[in-house]
């Protein structure tokens, strides 16, 4: 056996218009950093869910690794946090490129010997 398959498939949550709606007027009224678990709990929508959500928002909620939870990116916001997520999004994606691409040498070491 090449490879390890264990048959298990995790689709991308579906996000819906409306969805994307009903997290941007929450984020709207509290004008704050909100969390996921407090975002869980007032609109019911799980943490994997809400980052489909955020994915899926063509840059109106913020998020990301290192942000104290979700929030709206609104002429209100602090210019500061908009760039400093997006930051911290770019590093994220290049240590993941950059380890993807070890894994994938590897792989073909692996595969041509």
């Amino acid at each position: 056996m090449d490879s390890l398959d264990l048959g298990i498939k995790t689709p991308a949550p579906e996000v819906t218009e409306d969805e994307i709606a009903l997290v941007c007027d929450y984020l709207a009224k509290e004008k704050r950093w909100v969390t996921s678990a407090e975002i869980e709990h007032m609109l019911g929508i799980k943490d994997r869910h809400l980052r489909a959500i955020a994915e899926y928002s063509d840059g109106r909620i913020l998020s990301g690794p290192g942000c104290p939870g979700y929030k709206l990116f609104t002429g209100a916001t602090e210019i500061q946090d908009a760039d400093a997520c997006a930051g911290r999004l770019e590093s994220q994606a290049k240590k993941m490129l950059h380890r993807a691409a070890k894994i994938r040498r590897r792989y073909h070491r692996f595969a041509h010997a």
